[in-house]
């Protein structure tokens, strides 16, 4: 491989829109942090890259630490049957040596035509030569995680996909409900095609599903603990171990949306300070919904910002410990604790 730029890495919609237009590579590396988008991705290439009919002939999956390169790139020569072309999809290729990745790149020199191999890499050196050889040809395509904004597009995408038009305002909802994670974004959504197929959705939708009005404790939580309201503090945290559980994971997720709303509410005292008065405030925040601004609007009368900070830093420990094997509930109950009292303490 000659010259020495390097190409942006593609995203998935480009990615996509090649396989639309008939200009799909052959050779990818897939990698980053967004695995649920990865295989979402790699399922629509499946289904349109080779019909149903064939694909038993021309579809295999290997695993790096089972084959070798060698194999690798053998199965790669094999022609089509019944078909213009085959998919190889290579998992685990952070597990081939030094040496493979050289036969490998060699390859990409000289690729079959007739079959297109994708490389997942769950690790990825961005250093190294492997992916600097895909980085140069632009065949390297990056599942990062999202911005607020990118997930609300990405949500609304998946939306369509799936029969539903979701507005601006029932995504940011969706979002503000459920969390950052994709997985838990497109559950969201499967759940309101079911109930509302071939439908348009805004927030009234969404309220209606018993899934999204039990997370609504979460902003009860916040609530109180902003009042410092110890006894309905604690109440509201009993319903959340109630109806999501007590697993490691789930407190951990329910310890990111607490230290969310009180970010946000950091954000809207910081932006009244400046002076920038309720309109700066809306405006800063958008394109968050207008009831979550409401709500860091009520919210941050009863906070200094030291105070938020505090609270911050305690989340922080508290996710700390849970990560460490303490158990998730207690460390939740005493943070409860901690940032009701922390006002009444000074």
């Amino acid at each position: 491989m000659n010259g020495s730029v390097l190409m942006q890495d593609l995203t998935p919609e480009n990615l996509l829109a090649s396989l639309q237009n008939g200009a799909f590579a052959p050779f990818y590396l897939f990698y980053g942090p967004e695995d649920f988008w990865l295989e979402i991705t790699l399922d629509k290439i499946k289904k349109d890259f080779i019909p149903d009919e064939v694909k038993a002939f021309n579809l295999e999956t290997l695993y790096g630490g089972e084959v070798t390169a060698q194999e690798i790139l053998n199965r790669a020569h094999i022609l089509p049957f019944m078909s213009s072309r085959r998919l190889l999809i290579v998992r685990g290729t952070e597990n081939f040596t030094k040496d493979a990745y050289q036969q490998f790149l060699s390859y990409m020199d000289n690729p079959v035509d007739s079959t297109c191999i994708i490389w997942i890499s769950n690790k990825t050196d961005l250093t190294g030569a492997f992916y600097k050889g895909f980085k140069k040809l632009g065949r390297a395509v990056n599942f990062k995680k999202l911005s607020e904004r990118q997930a609300y597009n990405w949500l609304q995408k998946r939306a369509k996909e799936l029969g539903l038009d979701i507005d601006n305002q029932g995504s940011s909802f969706i979002y503000q409900i459920v969390g950052s994670s994709l997985r838990d974004l497109f559950s969201a959504i499967f759940k309101l095609s079911l109930r509302y197929p071939h439908s348009r959705i805004g927030v009234e939708q969404i309220k209606e599903l018993t899934t999204f009005s039990r997370l609504f404790t979460v902003f009860d939580l916040v609530d109180y603990v902003s009042k410092r309201d110890t006894d309905h503090a604690i109440v509201v945290l009993g319903k959340l171990f109630e109806t999501q559980g007590r697993d490691a994971n789930t407190l951990l997720g329910l310890l990111g949306m607490l230290a969310r709303q009180i970010r946000l509410i950091l954000k809207a005292k910081s932006g009244l300070k400046k002076g920038g008065g309720k309109m700066g405030v809306i405006k800063g925040l958008q394109p968050l919904p207008t009831f979550v601004i409401e709500k860091c609007l009520a919210q941050e009368k009863f906070w200094q910002e030291e105070e938020l900070e505090e609270a911050l830093r305690n989340i922080y420990d508290a996710d700390g410990l849970i990560r460490s094997g303490s158990r998730g509930d207690l460390v939740l109950e005493n943070l409860i604790f901690l940032l009701c009292f922390s006002q009444r303490l000074q």
